[in-house]
């Protein structure tokens, strides 16, 4: 009698250890992040007290919600860690599958900057080289952004960017040594994040977080903000922006998918390339001149490119020529590269090889 009791105890504290650890995975059990949006920016990452414990391990607070995208951006071989701090009470609103979330006044979308020093195995350490924030200060965004110290103990305001070297074994198992990895100023921001002249998130759009949680595979992104209570309006059927990482895609669909999250931020109708005219989003819809196919570019010339695509033909397209440089003029993006995308340079090449070979991956 005394071992059948023993043994139910002994599974009551296993199963409630299990359901303890289950919750904590999103919602730490510790202090809301109360900030008081009149003394934003601070001069120190700590000050916004978004995370608990030691601040290199990025535990967020309660109010602060992990997020990840389908298809994120290259950034010279960075990793990212995304958070969203909600002020108490408030909640995010849909606008459309392809459209920022609306966000309310208080928000702060938070980016973190890493390298890991072999991306394969993430415990053997890492080492955090920035922290960006979006602020929405009443009904404005503002940019800020914070430098870590070597002693990876704290960010402190960084206002006119700068570089530093950086290092790590990437997917392919090849050490990329990164001589000038550039936090830009937060002028730059505004560069990017930048839609009908307003300053805009870029990543956290329904199809692009429409996708499994990163840290519980068995429940969708989406899904948890609507039962946490801190997103509204959401249809049954939100659209998705592919993985182009994922190399069981056919290639227009990873070409298109890998354009939209690197170039499309500012090759959209109200971005910052607005009268360049070419428009690469995923949901644009129509075929032709403005995705490039024998389009002649508006501002840029390079000897012996005549168009920014040439269908099947990559080598005599312009996009994937600007796609290969470092140096300004030529380099694209303009920002936060300095090192080539080798898998972002093959899925264009074989993109641009099977333009009108293959289906529209929409069709």
């Amino acid at each position: 009698m005394q071992k059948k009791i023993f043994i139910g105890v002994i599974c009551s504290i296993v199963l409630l250890i299990s359901s303890c650890s289950i919750e904590e995975k999103y919602a730490p059990k510790n202090e809301y992040a109360n900030i008081d949006l009149s003394q934003v920016p601070f001069s120190n990452l700590s000050d916004y007290g978004f995370f608990s414990g030691d601040m290199n391990a990025l535990n967020p607070v309660q109010g602060v919600y992990p997020y990840s995208l389908t298809s994120p951006s290259f950034a010279d071989y960075s990793s990212k860690e995304r958070f969203i701090y909600l002020p108490e009470g408030t909640y995010m609103e849909y606008q459309g599958d392809f459209n920022s979330l609306k966000f309310p006044i208080g928000t702060i979308i938070i980016k973190n900057f890493m390298y890991y020093n072999d991306i394969r195995d993430k415990s053997l350490g890492r080492t955090i080289i920035e922290t960006r924030l979006l602020v929405r200060k009443e009904m404005k965004w503002k940019p800020f952004s914070y430098k870590w110290n070597d002693e990876q103990t704290e960010a402190v305001r960084l206002i006119v960017g700068g570089t530093v070297t950086a290092s790590t074994i990437a997917q392919d198992g090849n050490l990329k040594e990164i001589s000038r990895y550039v936090i830009p100023r937060e002028l730059d921001c505004r560069t990017c994040h930048n839609l009908n002249e307003e300053m805009t998130p870029i990543g956290p759009k329904p199809a692009n977080l429409n996708r499994p949680m990163e840290n519980d595979l068995s429940e969708n992104q989406i899904d948890y903000f609507v039962e946490e209570g801190i997103l509204n309006g959401v249809p049954t059927n939100v659209g998705q922006i592919p993985d182009y990482s994922d190399a069981s895609l056919d290639p227009i669909t990873r070409g298109k998918a890998y354009l939209d999250a690197n170039c499309a931020y500012c090759h959209r109708q109200g971005g910052t390339a607005n009268a360049n005219g070419l428009f690469i989003n995923w949901d644009y819809d129509e075929e032709g001149i403005h995705t490039g196919i024998f389009k002649i570019p508006t501002n840029f010339n390079a000897p012996g490119f005549q168009y920014d695509i040439v269908p099947g033909s990559p080598d005599e397209s312009i996009l994937l020529y600007r796609m290969t440089q470092t140096e300004a003029p030529a380099v694209m993006p303009q920002l936060s590269r300095s090192i080539n995308d080798d898998m972002g340079i093959e899925i264009i090449r074989e993109y641009i090889c099977l333009l009108y070979t293959s289906p529209s991956p929409r069709d």
